[in-house]
């Protein structure tokens, strides 16, 4: 065929000394493999260059080329001549399918080959692990083995120490984030359980290492609105073969909710179309789906049979490659067919995978009213809880379970409010900051506190509170005990004396903390002192929370219109009460509220998305129309006083410290909490105020009552308030049920009702009956 492309100088690239000899044989190949003739000459031109590389590098027929001499001219041209490097693949690749090419020559093994082969032979055959898992431990086994020097020192796994291990963990933070770097410490600890069993480890270090805390439903599904997915499939251009093959998946996808894996895998046996259904193999659960084949998927389908997929082909896939090389699609090829439309569209869409199609299908669905567990059987899931992850996104229902804003009383005669007070110098917390300690001095404790602190922010946590608490405890050693030179139980105990003024529940977690660190301590030091757990003080249960009732919350935000502005926050009064409103309406953590920013409010769709909060979970919140209506009121406010209205500015904003403003502070806002209840003669049984917190318990009680009072399905409620609480497992939404007295009544008197009423005409009438028998009873 060589001579066809260049007639008068083929001779010339037959005579190639190196490739020559297959030039003809590879042009047929090329050309049976779907490449243009315009290509095939520039692969020519090409082979000229790469025969003269070779000749260089010193090979003189083809028979001393091998796997490595390719891999080394690929690596030369691949940024100097991309094209270049292209057609040496596809030389490489026509010798390898006619085992004409010569394997790299095997070197012998070094000590982590040998040790990663072993290890490698006991996952697969006692483990029964997929190849591709394994490849995924011997990668990075094999840094880890590097980083202590395996192949220089072979006793390098019989003395390691953990620290070694952290050390390394530390390294891979610093590129990998918390999920990865849990599979990367899941790899380290099957490898040292296996060589500790093996006796090569004398210490069990698999046990000491410590992991990224990974929770469910950490982020929010990456989902489109239904009328962005129709404009990015009505953007493709179907008239050309290209175009409508990328259009018929990404419809499937849309239509069916595929797995970009499970669409590649897709084969023409796989559609019935007698019985009008389409058969999905799922490779991540190992099972299949059969669905129907809808109408306007059968349509699309046999426009791309016709007009799209290439003909002529030994392949049964239904998704053919339309450029060359021909042949079948890999699940990488949907990703980068989705990343291109997206591109061509010129839409707003910041993902960077089809995946997010998927969760557009099943997020369409639940808001058109279809049940979780229809929508689970069409995606395939095996468990419900995968679905439920959805649930995050329903936006309208969700918002059935937010509060609207309790029908205010006005006060008569006007509430008189003092300033806000500082707390008491006695009752301040006593632990410095880290800024206080005196920094030209270390103790003995310095270096490892910040060698513990290291380690556990490496693992994404955030230890700024314990920070504070180890340097107290530091600065306490600083001072009291200079000349020591290892910590001992005296001077422990002399520390948990300074934290008398806190109650037994904190100064116990104190403790544990600084246990903890003790126990870090103790795997460099195995004599170091460890405080005995059963020395601190009681672990008490938690307080039983104060429900405030709708009438209180209203009294609280009618008496916010008496809070005085000060020069540092002239917003006090309308600040003050959103924050309450959003806290009893909407069940925030107190932590959440002080976060929020004026561009995590949706106007016009009324929600508000909470970021990153406890258990690393972000949620969208629906708020109901009447509080939109005052935030948006809020807003306006603001605005017109020309305060600063950036997206970034702290929603409940507060002018203190910078001219920007900043947040309010947990403890600011809970002096003007504290203030607006005992104003009002809102107590506890214990005479205090009630806690920020008991807002958030009552916002759950208060809409449990309502849907009971409702009529509706209390159980079935619960997994939807779990969603809006951003609880980690409905188990902590049963808590509130305990405390809902109100429902407690309202079953018995609906009891009553509905049984009762003719239960107990029944006994009256029988106790008549039996009476008039027995002449008169008693």
């Amino acid at each position: 065929m060589i001579a066809s492309l260049r007639p008068k100088s083929y001779h010339k690239y037959l005579s190639l000394p190196i490739v020559g000899s297959i030039l003809d044989e590879f042009t047929t190949w090329s050309h049976n493999r779907g490449f243009t003739i315009k290509t095939m000459r520039n692969k020519l031109k090409d082979a000229r260059l790469i025969d003269a590389y070779f000749q260089q590098a010193g090979a003189q027929c083809l028979e001393d080329l091998n796997q490595g001499s390719f891999k080394a001219a690929w690596e030369h041209y691949r940024h100097l001549r991309p094209e270049t490097a292209g057609t040496i693949r596809q030389i490489e690749y026509f010798l390898k399918e006619n085992d004409r090419l010569a394997l790299i020559p095997t070197q012998p093994k070094t000590p982590i080959d040998l040790e990663l082969d072993l290890f490698s032979d006991h996952l697969q055959r006692v483990r029964g692990l997929e190849p591709s898992t394994i490849r995924s431990h011997d990668r990075y086994l094999r840094e880890f083995l590097e980083q202590i020097a395996y192949n220089e020192n072979p006793e390098a796994l019989a003395t390691l120490t953990i620290r070694a291990v952290e050390d390394f963990i530390q390294i891979c933070s610093k590129r990998l984030n918390r999920y990865s770097l849990q599979h990367v410490i899941g790899y380290l600890r099957a490898f040292l359980r296996f060589q500790h069993v093996r006796s090569v480890l004398q210490l069990p270090l698999y046990t000491m290492i410590d992991t990224p805390r990974i929770y469910r439903l950490e982020r929010l599904p990456r989902h489109l609105s239904w009328e962005t997915v129709r404009k990015l499939l009505s953007s493709i251009d179907t008239t050309n073969p290209h175009g409508l093959r990328d259009y018929t998946m990404l419809f499937l996808i849309a239509t069916y909710g595929f797995r970009a894996c499970e669409v590649a895998s897709l084969t023409l046996d796989d559609i019935d179309w007698r019985t009008c259904t389409i058969r999905i193999p799922q490779r991540k659960t190992a099972q299949e789906l059969i669905l129907p084949l809808s109408q306007a998927a059968g349509d699309v389908l046999v426009q791309y049979l016709k007009k799209s997929r290439p003909q002529k082909l030994p392949y049964r896939q239904l998704f053919l490659r339309v450029r060359a090389p021909l042949g079948i699609l890999k699940p990488t090829a949907v990703t980068e067919t989705f990343q291109l439309r997206v591109r061509l569209s010129g839409l707003d869409i910041p993902y960077q995978g089809p995946h997010c199609l998927r969760h557009s299908y099943a997020t369409h669905l639940l808001r058109q009213g279809v049940s979780v567990k229809a929508i689970g059987d069409l995606l395939g899931h095996r468990d419900a809880e995968s679905t439920c992850i959805y649930l995050r996104l329903a936006t309208e229902e969700l918002r059935t379970v937010a509060l609207s804003v309790p029908e205010e009383c006005r006060s008569d005669p006007p509430i008189i409010i003092g300033p806000a007070k500082r707390c008491s110098p006695e009752k301040e917390k006593k632990e410095p900051r880290k800024s206080e300690v005196n920094q030209f001095t270390t103790s003995l404790l310095s270096n490892e506190i910040e060698k513990y602190l290291q380690l556990k922010r490496s693992l994404g946590r955030d230890y700024s509170r314990e920070a504070v608490i180890l340097y107290h405890f530091d600065a306490f050693i600083r001072g009291s005990y200079p000349s020591f030179h290892d910590l001992i139980g005296e001077m422990f105990t002399a520390w948990s004396v300074t934290l008398e003024h806190l109650s037994p529940t904190v100064r116990r977690n104190h403790l544990r903390l600084v246990r903890n660190f003790c126990l870090f301590r103790q795997t460099s030091y195995p004599d170091s002192f460890v405080p005995d757990p059963l020395n601190f003080p009681a672990n008490h249960q938690s307080l039983s929370p104060h429900i405030l009732s709708e009438s209180d919350i209203a009294r609280i935000l009618d008496a916010c219109r008496y809070l005085q502005p000060t020069a540092l926050s002239p917003l006090r009064s309308v600040s003050m009460r959103v924050g309450i409103l959003l806290l009893f309406t909407a069940g925030l953590r107190r932590r959440e509220l002080l976060r929020l920013t004026i561009g995590d409010f949706t106007s016009n769709e009324g929600t508000l998305l909470i970021r990153a909060t406890k258990f690393h979970k972000s949620r969208i919140l629906p708020l109901s129309s009447s509080v939109s209506a005052e935030l948006r009121a809020y807003l306006s406010f603001r605005n017109e006083r020309r305060l600063p209205m950036e997206t970034t500015s702290p929603l409940i904003w507060n002018y203190h410290s910078r001219p920007d403003g900043r947040a309010y502070t947990g403890t600011g806002f809970a002096q003007n909490w504290r203030l607006l209840c005992a104003a009002l003669g809102i107590f506890t049984d214990k005479g205090k105020p009630p806690r920020i917190h008991d807002m958030r318990h009552s916002f759950a009680v208060n809409a449990l009552k309502h849907c009971y009072i409702d009529g509706e399905d209390v159980q079935a409620m619960l997994p939807v308030l779990s969603t809006y609480m951003g609880h980690v497992s409905i188990a902590s939404t049963y808590y509130y049920l305990s405390f809902v007295e109100a429902i407690r009544s309202e079953a018995s008197q609906r009891f009553l009702e509905h049984f009762g009423r003719h239960l107990f005409t029944g006994m009256t009438a029988g106790r008549k009956i039996q009476v008039s028998l027995s002449g008169g009873g008693r």
